[in-house]
């Protein structure tokens, strides 16, 4: 039903580095509804470009990953969480399929420097009952 594709990086705080350790994730069968805005601050312009993304709930699971809420994944270790995803509010979002990895290198700033439509995830909202049960996600 839906053609669009997303990138997902879930972060995770990894205690040992005492840095975010970043995980990337594929969704297949989105829709993706963008809205282009700037604001006019004192220095220039700024972006306020913003985002929806709906995820029917059969499209929920990925590759060979499994979705997870938020709390349950930040309580796995970081050998766990190759197994698991999630969508929660901090996390960032790229329109289609990347191959990027989020590291000491490659940071999130060179990534919204090098890559358009990147996303940081606001609200996640689980509407399950209806007509066509999805997950809502917020981006700006």
């Amino acid at each position: 039903m839906f053609e669009d594709s997303i990138t997902i990086f879930n972060k995770k705080y990894d205690p040992d580095k005492r840095d975010y350790y970043f995980v990337r994730t594929y969704i297949v069968g989105v829709n993706i509804e963008k809205k282009k805005a700037v604001n006019v601050i004192k220095s220039g312009l700024e972006n306020a470009s913003s985002a929806t993304i709906y995820i029917p709930i059969e499209n929920l699971e990925s590759e060979d990953k499994e979705y997870i809420l938020p709390k349950k994944y930040q309580r796995l270790s970081i050998k766990e969480i190759e197994k698991y995803y999630t969508l929660q509010p901090g996390d960032y979002i790229v329109q289609g399929i990347i191959e990027y990895d989020i590291d000491e290198k490659n940071t999130v700033t060179k990534l919204k420097n090098e890559v358009d439509d990147v996303f940081e995830i606001l609200i996640v909202d689980n509407k399950l009952k209806g007509g066509l049960p999805h997950w809502e996600v917020a981006l700006k």
